[in-house]
Parts: structure tokens; sequence; C-alpha cells
């Protein structure tokens, strides 16, 4: 069975381990790092760039793990063997990777790469633009690979409005959430929509309450993603009431509020006492919350204060902001 390698989101590694097989049937994980998975698949490998959550994606060339790795041992053991390469027509260039920053090597030790990947395959040597690319990598984990990359994500910050959370992070928050096709679910900071829109495009479940206090967020939604699916009520509200909503009617809220930064929400403390209150009255005795949040001294202070266990949590990086998901219910 073939073996690959994908990167994601730091922070994410748990939530990711769940949900990858349901992803790609027949998918067996063989280990778990910090941004990064490793794991046999012996189907359509064109499936894994499908995945919403994987930046870059490798096959499998060699595995190394121990103390003390490094480029000249990861390169001569590849080149002692011969290799199959999954693509194996166009360009190709060399590259290593130290700890996810790139790095330079004795010329001697890449271009006895080069020629590795030259005699062994139909790929043609372009350094500035190919096709594919061979990469040597190690990290502190005492773990090194060499892998070819297969796909990446294009999709770049740049992409995104201000404020406008990443595609991924809005399906790893809703898988994290362990949606069930039952569950009424809400976002009450629905913003430029990518937690409804994910939820629309990868979950099942019995229906979605979207609302933003911005009408001009609300019409995009409807727009881009949601408008034409039936399990989902998108209204202008504001957050604190969420008068659309009965008492005690959602299983579960998962929301990105926003963090301050950007806008002028008030002290930021009182802002999520707010938010719990609202929260509390239209969440089920059983109901729970993900929430992402850069404030986390005032978060944890205002879900002391209202009751609020935090069941989970862990940390990762928002367009290089530090950030914390939490999983947390009322007692």
């Amino acid at each position: 069975m073939a073996e690959f390698i994908s990167s994601f989101i730091t922070g994410f590694q748990n939530v990711i381990a769940e949900d990858l097989p349901k992803r790609i049937s027949g998918c067996k994980i063989l280990n778990v790092y910090d941004g990064l998975i490793h794991y046999r698949f012996d189907g359509d490998s064109r499936l894994i760039a499908k995945i919403p959550y994987f930046n870059n994606n490798f096959f499998v060339l060699k595995i190394m793990k121990g103390k003390g790795l490094n480029f000249p041992s990861l390169v001569g053991n590849v080149c002692s063997e011969k290799k199959y390469f999954l693509i194996n027509k166009g360009t190709f260039r060399v590259r290593f990777n130290n700890e996810n920053q790139f790095a330079k090597v004795d010329k001697n030790i890449s271009k006895r790469a080069e020629e590795w990947v030259l005699r062994n395959s139909r790929l043609s040597l372009d350094r500035l633009s190919p096709v594919t690319e061979i990469w040597y990598a190690i990290r502190r984990e005492g773990f090194a690979y060499c892998g070819q990359l297969i796909s990446k994500r294009e999709f770049t910050e740049k992409n995104l409005n201000k404020g406008e959370l990443r595609p991924e992070i809005a399906y790893l928050l809703n898988s994290y959430a362990e949606i069930k096709k039952d569950d009424v679910l809400c976002d009450p900071f629905s913003g430029y929509g990518s937690i409804p829109a994910q939820a629309s495009q990868n979950f099942k479940f019995a229906h979605f309450y979207s609302s933003d206090i911005d009408k001009s967020k609300i019409d995009l939604i409807k727009s881009k993603c949601c408008g034409n699916d039936q399990r989902f009520s998108i209204n202008q509200c504001d957050a604190f009431e969420l008068n659309e909503i009965q008492d005690s009617s959602v299983n579960t809220v998962i929301t990105d509020p926003p963090w301050g930064f950007f806008e002028d929400i008030g002290d930021i403390t009182e802002f999520y006492n707010k938010m719990f209150v609202s929260f509390k009255r239209i969440l089920k005795d059983d109901g729970r919350m993900v929430i992402l949040s850069a404030r986390i001294e005032n978060f944890e202070e205002a879900a002391e204060k209202n009751r609020v266990e935090i069941i989970s949590k862990f940390s990762t990086l928002v367009n290089g902001k530090k950030a914390t998901v939490y999983k947390a219910r009322f007692l």
C-alpha cells in the first residue's frame, strides 16, 4: 500500500486524525505530528488533493527515524535504492527542508539527489518552475522523509477579505464539533460565511442558524454559499439577542466571534459575558460550543464567570496570530 504525507495548519492534528479516515475510505494513519500526518492509502491519489485542510501532499519515497538525522545520510539512503515516482513525466526540482524552513545543502549532495531522480524516472530537471518537486525534509521529532510533491494548495490570505476565516479552519471547526445528522447548529457571528459554507458543503445536519449584525455580510452569505440550502435560516440579527431562535433548541454553536483587533467592540470580557448569556438561552441542556478566540485571558475569565466548562482546547495560528480553539459547555 502506498504511503503519503500531508501538511496542515498547526494544532489540528487530533481533529484531522479523526476526520481523515471518514474522508477517504481505506486510509490507515501511521503517525501524526503537529502540522503533518503520515498515512497509507491504496486508492486514487487524486482524492487526497480534495481534502479541504491539506496544504502540501507528498508520495513517500523514504522514511527515516532516529536522533542526529541529516541530509547527507538521508540522500545516501534514498539514492541507494530504485524508486517508483507517482508523477513520472514532466519536470522536477529537489528541495531540502529542515524544521519547516527551506535549507541550503552542499552542491554535491543536491547534485547526487538530482542525478538519482534522472536515472530512475522520465522526469527532466527544471530548478525554476517544475511540474513536481522531490523534498528531503527533517522534523524535530526525530522523523525525516523523502517525498514527491503530488499536489499543493494554491489558496492564500490574498484571496480573503480582512478578518475572513480561512476555509480549512472553518472546516476543521465543524469537524471538531462532531456534527450529527439530527443536530441544529448556530453561527451567530457568521461574517463572510466561512463556517456555514463549509458545513453546507461537507456535513450532514438538520438545521443551521447563520446570522450576523451586518446586513451586507448576510447578503453575501446568501449569494455565495447557502442561499439555496433549505437547511439554513440566514438572518441579520444581534448575536446577543438571536430572537429568531427558540430557547433550548440548538445542539451546537460553532463560531468565530470578533477579536476586537479589526473592529471596535468595547470591553472584550464584557462582550464575551453577553455572548455566553445569549448562547445559554438557545442551547439545549447538553448543548456544546466550539469557539475560536485570540483573546485567551478574556475568554477564559468570562467562561469562569458564566459557569462554562472548557471540555478541551488547543492552540493554532490564524493569519499569523496565535489563537485557541475551545470546546465548551455550560455547567
